[in-house]
């Protein structure tokens, strides 16, 4: 299999791309049925959310055939975030609607498509983001939570100072470093996911979504701007145009998602031209091989 962009989202939508302009074999779930992360390892690709109060699962090594499954959420277990460590996949979520505590935990799999049980994991706030880098899992979620685990995602150690002001909506880990954006252009790094530099904050409103490492460049795309570093700590600003919500880069070009099931293609992360359109809405987008 060659490498694919994979995009996922409402009523069980799954495309993929090899180009990022080209879509094809679409493919629908059940009504009803959301797929709100997908994540790509080991020659395959999966996607996983909820219906119900079941978190349903789907799996595929061509973006052709796809093999789904589902577990019991008991409609307070919902995953949110997905990743692969290089050994397994990692589901990362908790209870949305809870007060107090969200009671997060992580569930893996080694293909995508047999899961372990939930295991609940330490602190009151869900995670909702993964990164991976220098033998260590870094996630980042609700009310300023950053936190960090070393031994697959069996125990976490949050990093002190938490602030909801610095919540971070997404995170990703290049040349060294692991790097978060967020609200208000909000970008913050580290070496360890413990340890994060002083949040840099930009113009007011204008909420970076996603960030990706593009091999040479950190690249922050949002509402309004999308921001450019070589090493998470030194940025540049560029307005951008008609910018998705969230952003995957692979094969020389960055594609995103934006509402009403419009898919969006790049080569800079400043222009961006619609090359699709879905009826359902799409939630997230990988690139891999």
């Amino acid at each position: 299999m060659g490498a694919l962009f994979v995009a996922a989202g409402h009523d069980g939508l799954r495309i993929v791309s090899e180009n990022g302009a080209d879509w094809k074999n679409a493919q629908l779930g059940k009504q009803g049925e959301t797929y709100r992360a997908v994540a790509s390892g080991a020659g395959r690709f999966v996607a996983a959310g909820g219906y119900g109060g079941v978190n349903i699962f789907a799996s595929t090594t061509d973006g052709v055939a796809w093999e789904t499954g589902k577990i019991e959420a008991k409609y307070v277990k919902y995953i949110r975030g997905l990743g692969f460590d290089g050994q397994q996949f990692i589901g990362i979520g908790g209870d949305p609607g809870s007060v107090g505590s969200s009671n997060p935990f992580i569930v893996t799999s080694p293909d995508g498509k047999t899961w372990s049980d939930y295991v609940g994991i330490s602190g009151k706030e869900m995670l909702r983001r993964l990164a991976f880098g220098k033998d260590l899992i870094v996630g980042v979620g609700d009310r300023g939570r950053r936190a960090a685990s070393s031994d697959g995602g069996k125990t976490w150690q949050d990093a002190p100072g938490k602030r909801a002001i610095d919540t971070l909506a997404d995170v990703t880990f290049g040349n060294g470093r692991f790097v978060g954006v967020g609200l208000h252009s909000l970008r913050m790094s580290s070496d360890d996911g413990l340890a994060w530099s002083a949040p840099q904050r930009g113009e007011e409103g204008e909420h970076l979504n996603s960030v990706v490492w593009t091999g040479n460049q950190f690249v922050a795309v949002g509402a309004g701007a999308s921001y450019f570093s070589p090493d998470g700590l030194q940025w540049e600003r560029k307005p951008n145009t008609d910018a998705p919500l969230t952003v995957a880069y692979g094969a020389g070009v960055f594609v995103g998602l934006q509402w009403q099931g419009r898919v969006l293609l790049s080569s800079d992360a400043v222009e961006w031209k619609q090359v699709f359109k879905c009826e359902q809405h799409l939630e997230a987008v990988c690139f891999g091989a």
